[in-house]
Formats: structure tokens, sequence, C-alpha cells
């Protein structure tokens, strides 16, 4: 993708982790649902192959929502939605197939319910507007189908009265998705917004403090070598050719240290915090890593602390080389296993599913001894 979608699995990535159990859940229930209910009203089916062939696509659909939502999936993607309504779409011509001159009450067809309930499942994964859009063509196909059997029913009422009863379901179960992945991902939104102001109304008490801990740095480093060096001299009386050029030694040592401070990115700083870890190298040229936003930032540290904390890589040798490639900018971690390949996966899947949903195209190789992440972004 050229760019991050705006869907609550983008936004926030470890609550569409927390959603996949539900996501099975309704993929589960709309199939169970489906089979009870043409089991009930089995003397309405008139053809059984359509019928278990509409059972099918139903599973289908269900299939390709749980699959997609997978974390090693991640993100859901537009296609998966144009599958599902194919399938779903099809799903509902069959079902009318089936029972084709024999479905006497519309209010016990199961091809109402079960639609939504997939379609309610896009929540946490795609943007409301495609939602609302899918739901809105499915209950199109399902009035069409509606109006061609409505000869059919037995209260003999008009029409348009069995396409309210037929897609209300359908109607108010994609209100609902919609409704929830428009309206998490405004609350998100203006979360961070709050949160990048107080950041910002804080940045002059941060820069005093960092001025602070910048000028301690200097004292220490001077007490260390600048200090002892001067005592000599004022002990010794004299300066001398070998004085001379421990004084240039000195001097060229405090201003390469204070050089290499001021470019460290933090990345950098992460993998030499005292705090975390995980130490490394960083090969960042250009310094892009300074260029980084918040969310790529975060997973990105995510993973990096999770090296520490899991055991199954070399969290001390961590290696990331940060590039740009025309538009984007490409990133190369690599470190080393400490574990067998299946325990890697396992321990670091979580971890993996929010990369590959911040930054849309991560490759995971596990060769060992090595493991080796790529993964870019947009520059902005």
């Amino acid at each position: 993708m050229s760019r991050r979608e705006r869907t609550p699995q983008q936004v926030d990535p470890l609550g569409a982790l927390s959603a996949g159990p539900l996501t099975v859940i309704a993929g589960l229930a709309a199939v169970l649902y489906a089979v009870v209910v043409t089991v009930v009203v089995r003397a309405d089916v008139a053809s059984w192959p359509a019928a278990i062939a509409a059972l099918g696509a139903l599973a289908a659909a269900a299939t390709v929502l749980v699959h997609g939502s997978r974390p090693a999936r991640a993100p859901f993607r537009r296609p998966h939605v144009v599958v599902m309504v194919v399938l779903l779409a099809a799903v509902v011509v069959l079902s009318v197939v089936s029972t084709a001159g024999h479905n006497e009450m519309v209010r016990d067809d199961w091809t109402s319910v079960s639609v939504g309930v997939l379609i309610l499942g896009l929540a946490p994964y795609r943007p409301g507007r495609e939602i609302g859009i899918a739901g809105l063509i499915l209950a199109s196909v399902i009035g069409i189908v509606v109006v061609v059997e409505s000869p059919s029913f037995a209260a003999g009422l008009p029409a348009v009265l069995y396409v309210v009863v037929a897609v209300t379901p359908v109607l108010a179960l994609t209100s609902a998705g919609a409704t929830f992945s428009a309206t998490f991902v405004t609350l998100v939104d203006h979360w961070v917004e709050r949160a990048s102001s107080y950041r910002r109304a804080g940045t002059a008490d941060l820069r005093a403090g960092i001025a602070r801990s910048v000028q301690q740095d200097r004292v220490t480093i001077l007490n260390r070598d600048v200090v002892p060096f001067f005592t000599g001299l004022i002990e010794a009386g004299e300066v001398t050719a070998d004085d001379s050029r421990r004084a240039r030694a000195i001097a060229e040592t405090l201003r390469g240290t204070m050089v290499a401070e001021a470019d460290r990115s933090w990345l950098e700083q992460l993998l030499t915090a005292p705090a975390v870890a995980v130490g490394g190298v960083v090969d960042d040229p250009e310094h892009l890593a300074g260029e980084m936003a918040d969310d790529h930032r975060t997973a990105l540290r995510a993973l990096l602390v999770a090296f520490a904390d899991t055991g199954v890589v070399d969290a001390s040798d961590v290696r990331i080389a940060v590039r740009a490639e025309e538009a984007r900018v490409d990133i190369r971690l690599t470190v080393a296993t400490r574990a067998p390949d299946l325990a890697v996966r396992n321990r670091l899947a979580p971890y993996f599913a929010v990369v590959r949903v911040v930054y849309d195209d991560l490759v995971v190789d596990l060769s060992p001894p090595l493991l080796t992440l790529r993964f870019s972004y947009d520059q902005h």
C-alpha cells in the first residue's frame, strides 16, 4: 500500500489482535446458524445441491474473514472484502434457488442474519465507509431476490414489506460495524492529537531536562580526563611536547564524543540505554530514523524490547540498516537466534503482527542462526 489506511487495525494493532477470537466466533456463528435453520425448515428446500452449495459458499466467506484476520496475514486487505462480498452474494442467490417455489415466509430465512454477522466481523479490520458499501451491496442483492420470490410467500403482502423484513438484519449489523470502525478511528485520532499537544506543551521542560543531563555528562568527562591533565601540568610547572600531544588527543576525544552524542538518533540511544537489555549497531548514514513517525517508532521499539524480554534471540547484538529507496525507507534488521525456529516464531508472533500492520510489508526470514526482518515505510 502506498499509504496506511485509517482502520481500527491500523491505528490500534494490539486491539485488532485481541479481536481475533471474536472474529472466529462470528464466522462459526454465521455458519452454525445457517446450518441449524436449514435443518429446521428443511421442508422448504426444493434443491439440496443448491442448499449445500449455499452453505459451502457461506463457509468459504467465513474462512476468508478468519484467515485474512490472522496475525500472520495482517493487515486485512480490501481484496479480502471483495472476495467476501462475491461469495455472500452467491450465498443469497443459491439459497433462493434451493427454496424456489417452496419458501412461504421470508422471516425464517437465514441468509440475512448470517450475511450481516460476517459483515459485522469486518469492523476491527476495515474502514467504516467500506463496510457500509459492502453491506449496502449485499442488502440490494437480498432485496432483489426477495422481490423475485415474493409471489411464493403465503401472506400475500406487498413485496416492499418482504424486502424491509429481509434487509433489516443486514442493514442493522452493517450499520453497527461501520459505526464502530469509524468511531474507533476517530477516537484514536483525537487521543493521538491530544497526546501530541501535551507533548508539545512539555517540550520546553523536556529540553531543559536534557540540557541538564548533557551538562552533567560533560562535567563527568571533564572530571575524568581534563581535570587530572591540568592538575598534572600545575604540579609539574612546565609543558612538554608529550603534554601538547596529550592535550590534542583529549581535545579530539572530547570533540568526537560530543559530535557522536549529538548525532545519535533515538534508535541508537535505545540500543545503548542501560535500562533496556538490548544492544547492537545502527547503520543509518542519512539519519533517517529521526524522521520516523510515532507509530513506526513505537512498533520498532516494542519489537526490540521483546528481543530482550523473550530470550529467544541474542538481544545484545542487533544489526539495523536504514536506507532511503526513492519514496520509501527500507529497514533491514538482523539478530542471532537462541532457540528453535518454532519457539522464535511463537514467542515473537504478536510483535511480528504489530510490525506487519504498521509497516504493511514485513518479510520474516528465519534461517538459523539468523533472524532477518525486512520492512519499509513512506518517507514523510
